[in-house]
């Protein structure tokens, strides 16, 4: 297991590791301890600037449920021996559950800066706007792709006549083709003549980022 990409903050997340199963061990409240524990865990990571909104380790944790509960359940039991720590807890079984959460938080980097490449954006993109044109037939055309991909790679606002210009369309069709993107949420803006932003509409979840969202997929 390679830890190189964490920098400083190994101690900190493996601490932060630890903490969900000894937060877990406390059980401080009566009901919804499970949610409370992910919760921490989260945002403690994304303090650390760690996530930077783009991965999560709740989404490994729901993928893998049985051995969630299980290394968790085996980090309560009683120390088995003299060679397994000094207090009243199996440290084996906690070295194995942080482990097991510092290897589902290098998955989920790994799943996440997959789908963010930008080459693979492109045919994402490209795929959903083929769904828009010839299935929702919402007005959305093939050609916004380049448009698209530009305003996505650049990660910031563009001015709608640039935006308009890489459509490569007349003027009049390069309006109506802002105006269908503006509409199913594939471009936002902050007013009606603001500069353009990339959008993630729900709809367009299961093209851009698939397995990441079940309920994306289920739309």
């Amino acid at each position: 297991m390679s830890l190189t990409i964490w920098g400083d903050h190994t101690r900190s997340i493996v601490a932060a590791a630890a903490s969900h199963q000894r937060l877990g061990w406390i059980h401080p409240f009566r009901d919804g301890n499970g949610r409370v524990m992910r919760l921490h865990t989260h945002l403690v990571l994304g303090k650390l600037g760690l996530t930077n909104g783009l991965w999560s380790p709740l989404r490994g944790f729901a993928r893998s449920r049985d051995k969630y509960y299980a290394l968790l359940a085996a980090a309560d039991e009683p120390r088995a021996g003299d060679l397994d720590g000094r207090g009243n807890l199996s440290e084996r079984a906690l070295v194995e559950w942080i482990a097991y959460v510092l290897d589902l938080c290098l998955d989920q980097v790994r799943f996440m800066a997959g789908l963010l490449q930008l080459d693979g954006m492109k045919d994402r993109i490209a795929a959903c706007l083929h769904y828009e044109e010839n299935v929702v037939k919402s007005g959305v055309r093939t050609e916004a792709l380049r448009a698209l991909h530009y305003l996505f790679a650049s990660q910031g606002e563009m001015e709608r006549s640039e935006f308009k210009a890489l459509l490569g369309l007349g003027d009049r069709l390069a309006t109506a083709q802002v105006s269908a993107l503006l509409k199913r949420g594939l471009v936002l803006s902050d007013s009606p003549h603001g500069k353009l932003r990339f959008g993630v509409p729900q709809h367009a979840l299961r093209f851009y980022f698939p397995n990441l969202w079940p309920e994306a997929e289920a739309v």
